[in-house]
């Protein structure tokens, strides 16, 4: 949701794909999705995230992974057995992924849905994670509140996003799908420029305190993703540059 870079680090620098739709999109990467090695962002965004889920007592909770993909968070958001996590997502084809994965795990319950219109009730979950989503919503203020209204007050969310900094040097949320037998093809998934204040505005309007905001940047632990790649003169040029947006959040 929501995205990441591949093994070519989103093609940073080379000549634009055109973009498609994020739900076309994610319905086309979901085959190679959890097949790419080498992936920069997702990288970051877990060894940022994870530490901060871990952090929280999710035993006997109710608990929402929003934007959910093929479940590359449930293992830390099961770890400390939660009475139920929700995975919601908007691609069928990515939650049929998920499902290989929880065919025998009964506190997993996979939906088909949109961060803008979530299928539950107010204030039913204790704990919201959503990573590199909201990016991908052209109405964030409309995404906040639906993630807002499905958490109880005092419950907490943590959020990550591609940061605005990217969308400013036109870096593009790129990768391969198969488009007939043996062709592949480059795809971008289409996603936003929101702004650090736009975030701010849409927390603030929703009753979403935020308790801490990291940007994980580009640093020497990416390194060997842009050797890999065979783009060194990239990670050269954008080494400090911000990745990531993460907030800690409490409903109030």
């Amino acid at each position: 949701m929501f995205g990441k870079l591949w093994q070519r680090l989103n093609r940073v620098g080379a000549s634009p794909i055109a973009e498609v739709d994020p739900l076309e999109a994610y319905q086309l990467w979901a085959e190679s999705y959890d097949n790419v090695n080498g992936n920069a962002l997702l990288f970051a965004d877990a060894r940022a995230v994870h530490p901060l889920v871990k952090g929280y007592q999710l035993s006997g909770k109710i608990v929402l992974d929003a934007g959910c993909g093929t479940g590359r968070n449930l293992e830390i958001l099961t770890q400390d057995n939660p009475r139920l996590v929700a995975a919601a997502d908007f691609s069928p084809n990515m939650l049929h992924r998920l499902g290989s994965k929880t065919n025998h795990c009964t506190s997993i319950i996979a939906q088909v849905a949109r961060l803008e219109s979530l299928p539950y009730k107010d204030a039913l979950f204790d704990f919201v994670l959503c990573t590199l989503v909201l990016d991908h919503v052209p109405h964030l203020q409309r995404a906040v509140s639906e993630l807002s209204r499905v958490l109880r007050p005092g419950g907490s969310m943590v959020a990550s996003c591609f940061h605005p900094f990217g969308k400013l040097l036109e870096w593009q949320r790129s990768f391969k799908a198969h488009v007939a037998k043996g062709q592949e093809r480059w795809f971008a998934a289409r996603y936003y420029h929101h702004s650090h204040s736009d975030y701010y505005r849409s927390f603030q309007s929703t009753r979403l305190e935020i308790i801490d905001m990291m940007e994980p940047r580009i640093d020497e632990t990416l390194k060997p993703f842009y050797a890999k790649a065979g783009r060194a003169d990239l990670f050269n040029r954008y080494n400090g540059c911000p990745l990531l947006l993460v907030y800690e959040l409490r409903k109030q």
